[in-house]
């Protein structure tokens, strides 16, 4: 069970610096002082989420069709080394946002439609 500190958002300030601006640079790099510090930032990025998502449990009282969601849902977060690559030994996190894999057709026209960001679709809605 998490310690009350553990279960405060007020305890992720750092971390919710760090994502709040992940979500609008895509591709944002973090440097730590050692790889042990990178995972430890990384698992409690994992924790704020986890937190936030279950405070937003809340509000629906388990509402049947309604799943609890965050702005840092679409964060990808990657341990990478100096070279850019995945590395459990890496000091550099980098955070990306999910993106669309495919091709998006209309189905009226049957032309190609763009494909937003992730940033675009948070800021419609």
């Amino acid at each position: 069970m998490a310690s009350k500190k553990e279960s405060s958002p007020a305890s992720y300030t750092d971390v919710k610096y760090v994502l709040d601006l992940a979500i609008h640079k895509p591709g944002l790099k973090y440097v730590l002082k050692t790889p042990g510090a990178a995972t430890n930032f990384k698992q409690r990025c994992n924790k704020f989420r986890n937190l936030m998502r279950e405070m937003a449990a809340e509000t629906y009282n388990g509402l049947p069709g309604f799943r609890a969601e965050t702005a840092y849902d679409p964060l990808v977060i990657r341990q990478i080394d100096a070279e850019g690559k995945p590395s459990g030994q890496g000091c550099i996190l980098r955070f990306d946002h999910q993106e669309l894999q495919g091709t998006l057709i209309d189905p009226e026209t049957g032309e190609e439609l763009p494909i937003p960001g992730v940033t675009d679709i948070i800021t419609d809605a």
